[in-house]
């Protein structure tokens, strides 16, 4: 059996999963570009976790985690009070999120 034959009226995809590592070790990928981004586009770490499903502490614990491993800023929070609190990323976090996006154009 020929594996065109096989295929013939199939669509074959090709799939990869990207992720960034700093020394050896997972550090960055898709569920945390997601939170960046929510962040980036909601202004705000609660409404990231509703956007992406994700806990407010495990992504509060996450982006810890990364500031600590690189030892720069991801995330600017700001208090609430009266007027609420907020959060945006940093110019790290975007270039972070830009390094990701080439790296996931590179394997499609």
């Amino acid at each position: 059996m020929k594996l065109a034959n096989f295929l013939s009226g199939k669509k074959l995809t090709a799939r990869s999963k990207v992720w960034l590592e700093l020394d050896g070790k997972p550090f960055f990928g898709a569920g945390r570009y997601q939170v960046l981004r929510s962040i980036e586009r909601y202004g705000s770490m609660k409404s990231a976790s509703e956007e992406t499903g994700i806990p407010y502490r495990r992504i509060r614990g996450a982006i810890y985690a990364m500031e600590k491993a690189i030892g720069v800023p991801l995330v600017v929070r700001s208090r609430g009070g009266a007027l609420g609190g907020g959060a945006s990323i940093s110019e790290a976090a975007g270039e972070l999120l830009r390094w990701f996006e080439i790296g996931r154009a590179a394997g499609r």
